[in-house]
């Protein structure tokens, strides 16, 4: 049987400290050569008439707990500007509705396993990435978090971060007035942390253990003269400017996708890799999104699990880390847990194995 699993009956699975945890499990096994995926895939069509394009999106790997995962997600996507910052926005069919699906396929049997919704899981895999780099990076005594953004990439930032460090004070800036504060209102009355809607976005800087862009923006949100010493930086909305990527004194990035075997010399850092009808890639995709922190700065995961110092040596240290263009790979290990606890659970719609297992060789 395969499982069908909607958002609504993922949401009492998600777990936001397991999430951290398999995490990890995921990215030291991949870091020891036990899984594999490419970078993510963007397919783009022609431009339309209003000047939005249609994009298949794709993220593709084996994990290392006996399962494979393959993410499919199909938008129309176009740019539209808030507060003169650009801002990435899609839909599927129609405005406010989505296709986003996560198919887990058993790597001892080639089974289908499951058939999810990825909305929920989507957005606390991201939170709990970040909140994994935060475990092995920050200070251990960090206590105050500022949040660029307060979407739900924001709410599951929340909610890995405090799983990781004992946060006791957050403060949150979003363009919209009305969102920052009930943002604050939703933190103050779900975590029992003190949770304060700034006006500018500077403000979230001031006396940050850790700062997290969760903002849906295209270009830098992370500003090096706002940063204070001993800052980790977690930013998965824009990117760093110049002067943040020159202040950061240690980087993490949990990985690079995997090298063809046919290639003898291969390395893509990118977050994905786009193929457009007409050869030129969209404004509204996928923008920069890794740091251009200096080479000998930065370490793979395994390159930190073998040697710790290569981490934060000073207090004063300011770090930063990222997942880095393993989606695969970390589908794979989330959305495989999920489908275990649905199983476990009993939940989800069964679906038979003739709807799509056949009998003529493919």
């Amino acid at each position: 049987m395969t499982l069908l699993l909607d958002n609504a009956a993922i949401a009492p699975l998600i777990d936001p400290t397991d999430f951290v945890d398999v995490l990890d499990s995921a990215y030291r096994a991949f870091a020891a050569h036990e899984s594999c995926g490419p970078p993510r895939i963007d397919l783009q069509g022609l431009p339309k008439e209003d000047n939005s394009n249609y994009q298949l999106g794709l993220a593709v790997g084996i994990g290392s707990a006996g399962y494979a995962a393959l993410r499919i997600k199909s938008d129309m996507i176009f740019t539209r500007e808030v507060d003169g910052l650009k801002r990435k926005e899609k839909y599927c069919v129609q405005p406010g509705t989505y296709l986003g699906l996560v198919m887990v396929f058993d790597a001892t049997d080639g089974g289908l396993k499951a058939i999810l919704h990825d909305g929920l899981i989507q957005k606390m895999r991201v939170g709990a990435d970040s909140a994994l780099g935060i475990r092995y990076m920050a200070r251990e005594d960090a206590t105050t978090l500022g949040i660029l953004g307060a979407g739900g990439m924001a709410r599951t930032h929340v909610a890995a971060i405090t799983a990781v460090r004992p946060i006791r004070k957050i403060r949150i800036f979003s363009p919209t007035e009305a969102n920052r504060a009930a943002f604050a209102r939703e933190i103050e009355d779900r975590y029992q942390i003190a949770a304060e809607a700034v006006g500018r976005p500077e403000d979230v800087y001031v006396g940050a253990d850790i700062v997290s862009s969760c903002a849906n923006a295209i270009g830098p949100m992370i500003m090096g003269r706002h940063l204070e010493d001993g800052t980790h930086i977690t930013c998965i909305g824009g990117t760093l400017d110049d002067e943040a990527n020159q202040r950061v004194d240690a980087a993490l990035r949990f990985g690079n996708a995997t090298a063809p075997v046919e290639l003898d010399s291969w390395a893509v850092e990118e977050e994905c890799l786009t193929f457009a009808a007409n050869g030129r890639k969209s404004e509204h995709g996928a923008g920069q999104r890794f740091a251009r922190i200096p080479r000998e700065r930065r370490s793979l995961f395994g390159e930190l699990l073998a040697d710790p110092s290569r981490g934060r040596k000073r207090p004063e240290d300011i770090t930063f880390s990222e997942r880095g263009n393993i989606h695969g790979v970390q589908f794979a290990a989330v959305a495989g847990r999920i489908y275990e606890k649905a199983r476990d659970a009993g939940v989800g719609i069964e679906l038979p194995d003739s709807f799509f297992l056949q009998s003529i060789r493919n």
